[in-house]
This record gives C-alpha cells, structure tokens and sequence, in this order.
C-alpha cells in the first residue's frame, strides 16, 4: 500500500511539471483580441513540480528608445506605448502550477503615451499569471508603482513588487490588457 501511494504521489508530481511544454509563445492580446507575439518561454522540468523558466523577447516587433536616460523597447499604439522593463536583479527563475511570480517578474511593462518625454516607473504594468484548463498561461493585467525595482531587493531572489499595492488594469483603456502563454 505504501509503494502504491508513493508512486501515485511521484506520478502526480510528473504531471504537475509536464503540464509545462518545453518552450511556448507569448502573446500580448489587445480589447479586440488581436495578439501580438513578442517572445517565447524556455521551460526545463527540474522535477519536484518545479520548472525552470527563461523569457526571450522577439527584438523585432518592438522599436527601440531612449527614455529617461536609458534604453526601452516599446510596443507602439496610437495613445499608449508598452514598454518592456527586463528585471534587473536576481531571480531562480523557477515555478510552480501554484507560483508563477519568477516568470510574471519576467514580464514588466511600463506604459507612456507617445507625447511623454521620458518614462515613469509608477505607470507599471504586472501581468498575474494563472494556468488555466487548457494548459496554456493567461495573465490578468495589473497597474502599479515599479518604482521599488529602483534599488536592489535586500535579500537575494526577493521578489520586492507589492501587489497590494495594484489595481486591476482598465481593459478598455490599456492597449495589451492580456497576456497569454501557449
């Protein structure tokens, strides 16, 4: 009996991790539902339902600037651009089907409109990821202060973005309000 649910933990635990494929497409998805694919996911099983994740974005949709003394890629629309923020410090870039903060750290956004100068971290973009029943990742779009990236987390692989202090992103007025991984 011990044997049997040993092998039915072990196999659960497999399952967990296979749910991930061994690379994916991201896609940002606009009100209409137009996606546009902006990189790809590495995933790695490392058994123990954990998965190793590595983001590569496709340089070539996005248009390069200088804002506030530094580069960004940008997604341009007519009133808002998206502008991809790569986390700066150290992350195991591991998930769980549970906890998949590693990978959402991967994917910060900071939003202007074309007529600002510079760029301001407090427009920050966080997409909350979640799997969903068809295996693919869908990421709820949240706004907030990034500002605490400013300065490196105290602890390594801390995770310093506070979520409490975000709010829902306005689907109608965002230009990507979803993410989707598949």
């Amino acid at each position: 009996m011990r044997l049997l649910v040993a092998f039915f933990l072990l196999l659960s635990g497999a399952l967990s991790a296979a749910e991930f494929p061994s690379d994916a497409s991201i896609y940002l998805v606009d009100a209409q539902g137009k996606e546009t694919r902006i990189g790809e996911v590495l995933f790695a099983d490392l058994g123990n339902a954990s998965t190793s994740v590595k983001v590569e974005m496709d340089n070539d949709v996005f248009t390069e600037h200088f804002l506030s003394m530094r580069p960004f890629r940008c997604l341009e629309g007519a009133d808002e651009w998206f502008c991809y923020l790569q986390y700066p410090y150290d992350l195991r870039s591991v998930i769980t089907t549970d906890d998949l903060a590693d990978l959402e750290y991967q994917l910060l956004f900071v939003r202007k409109t074309p007529s600002e100068f510079g760029i301001d971290a407090w427009n920050g973009l966080y997409y909350q990821l979640e799997v969903v029943a068809d295996g693919s990742i869908t990421g709820k779009l949240l706004e907030g202060d990034l500002n605490s990236l400013q300065s490196p987390p105290a602890e390594k692989y801390a995770r310093p973005v506070d979520l409490g202090e975000f709010i829902p992103a306005s689907k109608s007025k965002r230009l990507f309000p979803t993410l989707r991984i598949y």
